[in-house]
């Protein structure tokens, strides 16, 4: 699809490299450095149900809509957005999958390798930088000890994951480090990647797994660091689910946990997705459903007890884990079973194995599963959430042609959910994978044909396809971007470098930029002085659009009349 044009580019670098020069154009004495003050109390994160002015969690709030409130940037305006300024990230760093934190116009991002930056809002400058220098057998032997999704925010402090499975506090004023605690000690099997959860008076964080190791899901104490809680998400010998897996298979099954969760404040239930067993492709080794790989777990917030779980792919063998993002709402649903016009509590959740899930979040009760893509492993989810396999050619050692790929029909990237419309944003792949389920080896699928992305927009209550942005066929890279809806009606998205809003209503382009860098996360929403920008992380760079300094007379009335 075509990128809108960017006649203004050059002048845009130009300015914003002006911009970004600490240099008085009228002294050479050097600046005073910007003092900050960042509090952030748990009261003012739980308010929100969604994001506002300020973006304060991962998924913009404990409920992780990712769909803000923001309206400015609308339907009618959004093809006037242009760029406000560029931040150029420093050195080497590697696969930017970042989703920024902001905050009284601070704007809080990681960069591979574990650094922390703080930048002005207004312009895009560094107020301060924070580097973790972690051993260079961090970043090995996993692909998410090479990234770093993002911090968490609580009272006074940010929180940082490292590639050597540490969890650290920093003063979010200065940067400077306030405690350091370690999640795991063994930096040969464990990384951690992507951004903790703050809520109440503690900081939650999981672990990716390399090759091996045993996943957990641990809470600190924001003010002191010490460990509170911790979950192991593969039952030991004395503990329920361990005989899921065959004789010691346990001791080294993977299940990383390696995106970040939800929150239900109410009943401080955590939500938490857990990776695939390990070995990824060979189920014969350790024989049973492997609790709780591919799951979701349900936890008691304050103290970890488990309340319950639902495996959506058991004893997986297609490396389809369950690290997606939760998604909180609350609705009538009624099924065959009930009549009811209450609202349910409801978990969202499109699932890496090709089904749309939705389960009753109190009790983690299966309600519905509805394929959103192309898929070809099952026959359908039976009425208690568990998969019917299809069996035709399941041994074939030539290999079986399996759709969706080992990528799955979604991945990491954010979801967004828009309670208005009834609708969720998914991003998806549309592609399969030779599989080779009757090898005796880990042996990889191997790519079968032409792939392409979309943005797809489903009935959030049924699953149904409402609309398809369909992005451009092509033969590599997998990957896309996170999502972000507004009450603008607008849902922003991304593809390889290209960044674009959709009409949620419709799915139709409203406007698009070519950034000229790959997008690996998703975009953020935020207010300045009274204005709404939109920003985002692309290659080596943050961009941060916004709409004309001076409107026309008609985008005036707008923004006068929803202010």
């Amino acid at each position: 699809m075509a990128a809108h044009p960017l006649k203004d580019y050059e002048l845009w670098q130009l300015v914003t490299y002006i911009r970004s020069m600490n240099v008085d154009s009228t002294s050479s004495a050097p600046k005073e450095k910007k003092q900050i003050a960042i509090n952030v109390p748990y009261n003012d994160i739980r308010s929100l149900s969604h994001p506002s002015n300020d973006w304060l969690t991962y998924s913009g709030s404990y409920r992780s809509n990712r769909n803000s409130i923001l309206k400015q940037i609308n339907v009618n305006n959004v093809d006037q957005l242009s760029l406000k300024w560029i931040h150029q990230f420093e050195g080497n760093y590697g696969r930017v999958e970042t989703s920024p934190i902001i905050r009284n116009n601070i704007i809080f991002i990681t960069v591979p390798s574990d650094n922390v930056l703080a930048l002005d809002a207004h312009t895009g400058k560094t107020i301060w930088k924070f580097h973790h220098d972690a051993p260079a057998e961090a970043a090995r032997g996993s692909y998410a000890g090479s990234v770093n999704r993002g911090v968490a925010i609580l009272n006074d402090k940010v929180f940082i994951a490292t590639s050597d499975a540490h969890l650290m506090a920093l003063s979010a004023s200065t940067g400077r480090k306030v405690w350091e605690s370690i999640i795991e000690k063994d930096i040969s099997l464990y990384t951690a990647s992507s951004a903790p959860l703050a809520y109440k008076d503690l900081v939650v964080t999981g672990v990716s797994t390399k090759g091996g190791g045993r996943g957990v899901i641990v809470a600190y104490d924001a003010n002191s660091g010490e460990e509170r809680w911790r979950f192991h998400v593969i039952p030991g010998p004395d503990e329920k689910g361990n005989d899921t897996w065959s004789e010691e298979s346990w001791r080294n099954g993977g299940a990383s946990t390696w995106l970040t969760g939800s929150y239900d404040t109410e009943n401080d239930i955590l939500y938490w997705g857990v990776g695939n067993p390990k070995p990824d492709y060979i189920r014969t080794v350790r024989k049973g459903d492997n609790l709780y790989s591919n799951s979701v777990v349900a936890l008691r917030g304050s103290t970890g007890e488990i309340l319950w779980h639902f495996q959506f792919s058991p004893g997986d063998n297609h490396d389809w884990d369950s690290a997606q993002i939760p998604v909180l709402a609350d609705h009538i649903f009624n099924n065959k079973e009930s009549s009811s016009n209450q609202k349910r509590a409801l978990l969202l959740w499109a699932n890496r194995n090709g089904f749309y899930y939705i389960l009753d979040r109190i009790s983690g009760k299966f309600l519905s599963a509805t394929p959103f893509i192309q898929q070809t492993w099952a026959k359908r989810i039976d009425e208690n959430g568990r998969p019917v396999l299809k069996t035709e050619g399941a041994e074939n050692r030539n290999g079986v042609l399996t759709f969706p790929s080992n990528k799955g029909g979604t991945n990491w990237w954010s979801p967004s959910y828009d309670p208005d419309l009834g609708l969720i944003f998914v991003p998806t792949l549309e592609t399969g994978m030779i599989f080779f389920p009757g090898m005796e080896t880990n042996s990889p699928p191997i790519a079968a044909g032409p792939i392409y992305t979309a943005v797809r927009a489903l009935n959030a209550f049924t699953g149904d396809l409402v609309w398809e942005y369909r992005n451009d066929t092509r033969t590599v890279d997998n990957t896309t971007g996170g999502l972000l809806s507004t009450q603008g009606g607008i849902v922003f998205g991304s593809d390889m470098s290209s960044f674009f809003a959709l009409n949620s209503r419709t799915g139709k382009e409203l406007w698009s930029v070519a950034t000229g860098g790959k997008i690996e996360g998703a975009p953020v929403t935020f207010t300045l002085n009274g204005k709404q920008f939109v920003t985002i992380a692309a290659g080596g760079t943050l961009l941060t659009f916004g709409l004309p300094d001076s409107a026309s007379p008609k985008d005036q009335k707008i923004l006068k009349k929803q202010n």
